[in-house]
């Protein structure tokens, strides 16, 4: 009873028994919500109340409590985990924050948690619009600066590159990365500004603004790439063809008659990757016929 009684060490007792709960058992934020509403005390009380009344909309019956309230039913510990932003509409901004930062704080801690010999890979989709999310810029920024630590590979896609370039985190990135996979660029601009930060060669750069569009091509078509490797000793720079399998190509094409197929037929299918497999290759198959 002393133990238990002494503020010294009364939080020990409390700790001891929070780790014995259930996910099913730990306190809610509907739970915070209704103490707020139906019992606020002393002289705060109408503000209070006012609180309870603006976070309703995060209560799991609210517009956006289903992702932050109740037991979750999410795991990272599978082989991926995927997190897509772009469903949130422009015009819900704090919800964009609120998830941001909920995704990177449970990604970040299992990553931390993790062997640290064991690899992972934590890869940002157009980073240049996770920016426009509140606290995007210092997410990523910590990612490259702290998460390589622990064993992590950092991947930042960038589509459009002038946003990217008027950002914050370039340096952060270009200074902490080693491996350069370089599309084709239409600006000669955004070219000689990634040349002059990456060491890129003349003769390299050429390459790149001529490479052929697969649109353009005959035969088995490719997409072609500069690979580039910084290295403190030699750099490899080169350019790869990369020929995408049916799979890919099924996976890809953003067509509209095709997305709708595609949504029908992989409903149908009892799993989504045995879909793709199936469905890719009867497609191949059709197509060969055809010719």
């Amino acid at each position: 009873m002393k133990f238990l009684k002494d503020p010294k060490t009364s939080k020990e007792v409390r700790n001891l028994a929070f780790a014995y709960f259930t996910p099913d058992e730990f306190p809610t934020h509907r739970m915070l919500q209704e103490l707020m509403m139906l019992d606020p005390m002393g002289a705060e009380r109408d503000q209070i109340m006012e609180i309870a009344t603006l976070i309703l909309p995060w209560c799991r019956d609210g517009n956006y409590g289903c992702l932050f309230d109740g037991t979750s039913n999410l795991s990272l510990t599978g082989k991926v985990a995927h997190f897509e932003l772009g469903y949130i509409p422009e015009s819900a901004k704090e919800l964009k924050a609120a998830a941001g930062f909920l995704i990177t704080n449970h990604a970040r801690k299992h990553i931390m948690t993790l062997p640290r010999a064991l690899r992972k890979r934590n890869v940002y989709e157009e980073v240049a619009r996770f920016l426009d999310i509140p606290g995007g810029q210092e997410i990523v920024q910590e990612s490259y600066a702290q998460l390589r630590k622990f064993n992590c590979w950092n991947i930042s896609i960038v589509q459009q590159y002038a946003r990217f370039k008027q950002s914050r985190i370039r340096s952060a990135v270009f200074g902490n990365s080693r491996q350069f996979f370089i599309m084709r660029q239409n600006d000669r601009a955004d070219l000689d500004d990634m040349g002059n930060d990456i060491a890129l060669p003349e003769v390299t750069q050429h390459a790149i603004m001529n490479y052929p569009l697969p649109d353009h091509q005959t035969g088995q078509k490719y997409s072609p790439f500069t690979y580039l490797h910084t290295d403190a000793a030699r750099n490899l720079c080169g350019t790869v063809h990369n020929v995408a399998s049916p799979e890919m190509l099924y996976c890809s094409s953003s067509s509209g008659e095709h997305f709708d197929r595609r949504a029908r037929e992989l409903r149908q299918s009892p799993s989504v990757v045995e879909g793709i497999i199936h469905h890719a290759n009867r497609r191949k198959d059709g197509e060969t016929k055809a010719h």
